[in-house]
């Protein structure tokens, strides 16, 4: 048993890879030109990533242009630059391709060499298909008569041809001459599917409007909203290519934050330090770096009255993923709370924060936001970032009312090697405060997550999601929990009240399993399962983990805590 944890262990420390930035292809020539690839039809652009901490860093879209005729190097740049393709890659990320046809009209090997191309690198996250003219006709006569549909996050068509047929709804926009019939197959693809408002089919049959015109609407109404990638059944980084185990072919349709549309505003901040026992580099300093997202209903808010949550990303990841992926700064539009990601790792020139700058940064935020109600502070976390959070609960509970994690327990042991997050000492600090502390706790698990796995009758001894619920029902001074029986409970091996499956609406394979622990009246911890999922954020589960904190609140001067 303690072999499999340290291998699960080394797993969950290496292998939290930076997702958010999809594969790129290192540059064949000059920077920010095009360039052909090796032995293809297909022109790359080749852009430099650079890190620039004020651009977007989720999942930046792959543009493959199916042009109206064979396009040079130079032609493919006028063009790329025409629909400000350069400028969309420079801020969100991603790459662009043109896919010229490999003879002098577009075949089925074509087709063959856009499945090889996406297939490439790792896991596809957010394909975006532009066909014009002649292009438009082959990706609506022929690709979209393909499984491709499924993978894909959007399709543009602009002055083809219609095809007969959508395999999978797609989110499309299309424009220009025979739009209302090329159109035709996509919209009953969208209305034989489920609802959702991802899933859209935008039409404009405006003849004289020009390319740039159409395809500036197609990217603010269709493109810019969503990516979309496959978390059942696998975790999605860790997988190659389009194919999944499983035979899913329809991935999952994710939104993406557009903050201008959302009300809210976004500030970059570098907080200098000063470090004593350093040479002095006023030139260079150390420094905190962190995000602000603030929706419009709390930018004047009375004192004291916007909660704040505060969002802690993966191993490795960029300081914006929690942000861009968790589903917290839509919530918070809605809602209107604060929320502020931190880059509690350090790396890229930035200090690490620990838990202590966590709170210092709290303060800051404090002082700079009246509006901050200090009774309502919360933290969740992905991965390593959930283990940070659920060490928060517990070492800074004077802090926070309630935290969660997604994805992430606390391994067993000392923590020499874990962050210094080991389940020994933080059970240690638990048992001292039972009884004088209480802190709501949630979790969020994936079935198949591949990197902090979930347990089941076979290997939950020693789990680092039961540890870490052990720990929460020990601080709060509840029963804690003993050896698991499956016949109780066939996914969590002891009984919960409140017990339910969630239907999500995303997926008829995920599923969330839900149950609460009650200390007297209160729900003091929230325990879900995510049936088929990966080891990532699920959106839906926002919602859900809000729900549970809006109940808490710790009085700032007793440090008591409040349920209502």
């Amino acid at each position: 048993m303690k072999k499999k944890l340290l291998t699960a262990a080394a797993s969950a420390l290496v292998g939290f890879l930076a997702a958010a930035q999809p594969w790129m292809m290192r540059p064949q020539g000059p920077a920010n030109e095009f360039s052909a690839m090796e032995g293809t039809s297909v022109l790359n652009y080749n852009m430099l990533p650079e890190r620039d901490i004020h651009s977007r860093a989720g999942y930046g879209p792959a543009f493959y242009i199916f042009p109206d005729g064979r396009l040079d190097n130079q032609q493919a740049l006028e063009l790329a630059q025409r629909l400000k393709l350069t400028e969309i890659v420079q801020e969100y990320g991603g790459r662009i391709m043109v896919v010229n046809p490999a003879s002098d009209k577009w075949q089925d090997q074509d087709l063959e060499a856009f499945t090889r191309l996406i297939g490439m690198g790792g896991a596809p996250t957010n394909v975006k298909v532009v066909g014009i003219g002649s292009g438009a006709t082959f990706v609506n006569r022929q690709l979209a008569a393909t499984d491709l549909t499924g993978v894909i996050a959007g399709i543009v068509s602009i002055d083809g041809e219609p095809g007969k047929v959508c395999k999978f709804p797609v989110p499309a926009f299309i424009g220009g001459k025979n739009a209302a019939k090329a159109a035709k197959p996509y919209q009953a693809a969208s209305d034989a599917a489920p609802a959702d408002p991802l899933q859209k089919v935008v039409i404009n049959t405006d003849r004289k409007a020009s390319l740039e015109m159409l395809f500036a609407q197609a990217w603010d109404d269709v493109l810019s909203a969503n990516y979309r990638y496959n978390n059942l059944f696998r975790t999605f980084y860790m997988s190659r290519g389009i194919d999944n185990p499983e035979g899913v072919k329809n991935f999952e349709l994710v939104s993406i934050p557009v903050f201008d549309k959302l009300g809210i505003q976004r500030n970059v901040v570098e907080y200098p330090l000063v470090d004593m026992n350093a040479p002095s580099r006023p030139e260079n300093p150390d420094k905190y770096l962190w995000y602000e997202y603030i929706p419009k209903q709390a930018q004047d808010a009375a004192p004291g009255t916007v909660p704040l949550v505060v969002l802690l990303h993966g191993h490795g990841n960029d300081p914006r993923t929690q942000s861009e992926t968790s589903g917290f700064p839509e919530l918070a539009a809605e809602e209107g709370f604060m929320v502020v990601e931190m880059e509690w790792q350090g790396g890229n020139g930035y200090v690490p924060m620990g838990l202590d700058g966590i709170e210092a940064v709290i303060s800051v935020l404090r002082q700079k936001y009246p509006q901050i109600d200090g009774s309502r502070i919360y933290a969740e976390g992905l991965s390593a970032g959930a283990m940070t959070s659920n060490m928060l609960g517990v070492r800074k509970s004077h802090l926070f009312a309630a935290v969660a994690g997604h994805s992430g327990g606390i391994f067993s042991g000392n923590g020499l090697g874990y962050y210094a997050y080991g389940s020994e000492p933080l059970m240690n600090e638990a048992i001292q405060k039972r009884g004088h502390v209480e802190v709501g706790y949630c979790s969020v698990v994936g079935t198949h997550d591949d990197t902090i796995r979930f347990f089941d009758q076979d290997n939950w001894e020693g789990s680092p999601y039961l540890n870490v619920w052990r720990i929460y029902e020990t601080v709060n001074d509840m029963p804690v929990t003993g050896d698991l029986d499956f016949s109780v409970d066939p996914t969590f091996g002891f009984a919960l009240r409140d017990r339910k499956q969630i239907h999500t609406g995303k997926s008829e394979d995920i599923t969330i399993e839900f149950g609460q622990l009650y200390k007297d009246e209160k729900p003091m911890i929230r325990l879900m399962v995510i049936d088929h999922y990966g080891h990532w954020n699920f959106k839906p589960a926002a919602r859900l983990i809000w729900d549970f904190f809006r109940h808490f609140s710790r009085d700032t001067e007793t440090k008591e805590l409040r349920y209502q």
